[in-house]
């Protein structure tokens, strides 16, 4: 990738350092969205990116062990099989079953195959269940034979339409919608050239990844956003001291100071600084920003922990936890576990909260006090919502307020960045 064709250098904002945390704004999609009145479709604005090359689209996976699905594309679409070279082309715009019979993918009353690629024609995008996805499906049987697979094969820029807007409620300020589609777009590139080349897809479309909601995340303040900084990302030293992209972390509400990646993640790719950030307190509703107690037996915990990490069985069962690092404003780095015969581990602070509660709705970060209680832990005096590494989302419209563009705002979260441009697009 060519890092040497830069946009306008980040600016600092007056001197002030913020961070935040992000919080993915869970968007309710209905067919209504696409079929309204007497089965008028609501207008959709083109895919963006489409002629680009498609070794430079993102694989997002969307199901991996769906039992069957509805699938319909307003414009047909054609199925070209990947593992025998039959091509079909379905010009019936009406949503069709899609299951797996005898081992082989099933669409309508054709059986296409056990991997096959569903390419999208104008306006070039799908509905599987009713909700809407642009670009092109790789579907496929799993090894075991037993569920299918669906990978969607899509345009960066048109990935970005889908995911800002699941991530960052899109009525917030465009500055800040701007700095989240460049943290976006980082992310995505740093985690598809890390991890893309071993599997088959690049990312997922949950928080495991970052969330994407397709067509149901779009509006035109969301586009715009995405159009206005198409193809920017940020680059960094890495330790070995050459410049890279990078993974561009954010997360909903820093709790009033971000966090050392490394602390919280143990990565070597490079070691993004904690910065102060007032801005998310500000502007966070108070039962958001602060929270707690969570409780939890330490039964329930030690089941949870060995159910997540089956190696901490060699504990046999956990009956202690102690806080063991903390990082410099608080958060919980590192965990200590001991168990009944007397063998302690340790787990990152990130994990061991992750553990216990996948979702991150209880237990919101790692920024709080660990208490002792009886047969068990309590959680209090918590702060913030994430991981806290990286771009604080509340922080960033706190930012974007007070006057601060994009730039400014990245610059505080990402102190270190450098802001370029790379071509996601056709050339015009």
């Amino acid at each position: 990738m060519d890092y040497s064709k830069t946009t306008k250098p980040l600016k600092t904002a007056g001197g002030r350092q913020t961070a935040s945390c992000g919080l993915a704004m869970w968007i309710c999609f209905m067919g209504s969205a696409f079929f309204t009145g007497c089965g008028k479709r609501a207008p959709i604005e083109p895919a963006v990116g489409m002629d680009s090359p498609e070794q430079t689209w993102v694989r997002v996976l969307l199901f991996g062990n769906l039992d069957q699905c509805t699938i319909a594309a307003p414009g047909g679409f054609i199925v070209e099989g990947i593992d025998n070279g039959v091509t079909a082309e379905f010009s019936d715009t009406q949503p069709m079953r899609l299951c797996l019979e005898n081992g082989r993918i099933r669409i309508g009353h054709h059986r296409v195959g056990q991997d096959v690629m569903i390419r999208s024609k104008d306006p070039y995008y799908f509905l599987v269940d009713d909700a809407g996805f642009r670009g092109n499906l790789h579907v496929r049987v799993t090894e075991d034979g037993t569920r299918i697979q669906m990978i969607n094969h899509v345009p960066l820029e048109s990935y970005l339409l889908g995911v800002i807007g699941a991530e960052m409620y899109s009525y917030w300020e465009p500055e800040a919608l701007k700095a989240q589609t460049v943290a976006a777009r980082t992310y995505c590139l740093a985690i598809q050239h890390r991890f893309g080349p071993a599997r088959l897809w690049d990312v997922t479309r949950v928080q495991s990844s970052q969330m994407y909601h397709g067509l149901a995340a779009e509006n035109a303040r969301i586009r715009q956003a995405v159009l206005e900084t198409t193809g920017q990302i940020l680059v960094a030293k890495g330790n070995d001291g050459s410049e890279a992209i990078f993974p561009a972390y954010y997360s909903s509400s820093c709790g009033g100071h971000t966090e050392n990646s490394q602390a919280v993640f143990g990565e070597d790719w490079i070691n993004l600084p904690g910065v102060a950030c007032p801005w998310c307190e500000k502007i966070t509703r108070r039962r958001d920003f602060f929270w707690g107690p969570v409780d939890y037996p330490i039964d329930g915990v030690s089941h949870r922990l060995m159910e997540r990490y089956p190696v901490l069985q060699r504990l046999e069962r956990i009956i202690d936890v102690n806080v063991l690092e903390t990082g410099s404003h608080g958060r919980i780095n590192t965990i200590e576990l001991i168990g009944t015969n007397g063998q302690k581990d340790r787990l990152r602070g990130e994990d061991f909260r992750l553990a216990l509660d996948p979702s991150g709705l209880r237990l919101r970060s790692t920024l709080v006090e660990l208490i002792k209680i009886k047969d068990g832990i309590r959680f209090d005096h918590g702060r913030g919502f994430g991981h806290g590494v990286g771009l604080c989302q509340y922080g960033a419209q706190g930012l974007a307020r007070e006057g601060c563009d994009y730039t400014e705002i990245l610059s505080f979260y990402y102190p270190h960045a450098r802001l370029v441009r790379i071509q996601t697009t056709a050339a015009q």
